[in-house]
């Protein structure tokens, strides 16, 4: 029956169920589970990240989104001019990610994601970001914790040689 269902899936192209499927039998940085983005079109994604102002139950200052469209990627980012401004931010955020989009995040699953769903119910505003997410870390891990002494973004970046005309540390922003 199990088999039955999973090649259901398979066979409509539902990324969404099928990868919930798969993290509860698999590591998050199982293969199968970054196949999965075959299924999705060049405009089915939204990258996203967060700049917050501490690790726990505290605000969020910088919202990003960038979805790839025909020709071009669009970018939109709300930053905070006080932190009373923080719910319509996100609200604006919840507002360009359709549900069916699948997410493309770098520890987005484990923080950006679980954090924006805490600041929503902190401000009793009811949204869901249940959406598919490739959180680029678990594949980053698989692939290259041999060479790097870590996974964080900055050395992933060095390492691919990518670089960048501003960089303003986390703790600075």
């Amino acid at each position: 029956k199990q088999a039955h269902e999973y090649l259901k899936m398979i066979g409509n192209k539902e990324v969404d169920l099928t990868q919930k499927w798969l993290w509860h039998r698999m590591p998050k940085s199982h293969p199968l589970l970054h196949y999965l983005a075959g299924f999705c079109q060049d405009h089915d994604f939204a990258i996203i990240d967060i700049e917050t102002l501490g690790l726990s139950e505290r605000p969020i200052i910088l919202l990003g989104v960038a979805k790839p469209t025909k020709d071009h990627i669009c970018t939109s980012q709300f930053l905070l001019r006080d932190i009373p401004d923080e719910p319509s931010a996100i609200w604006a955020l919840i507002s360009k990610i359709d549900p069916k989009l699948s997410l493309i995040t770098y520890n987005g699953r484990s923080f950006d994601v679980p954090y924006i769903r805490q600041r929503l119910a902190y401000y009793g505003m009811n949204a869901c970001l249940d959406n598919p997410n490739f959180d680029i870390l678990h594949f980053t891990r698989r692939a290259l914790k041999q060479k790097l002494s870590n996974c964080r973004l900055e050395t992933v970046e060095k390492y691919l040689g990518v670089k960048r005309d501003i960089n303003i540390p986390g703790a600075l922003v």
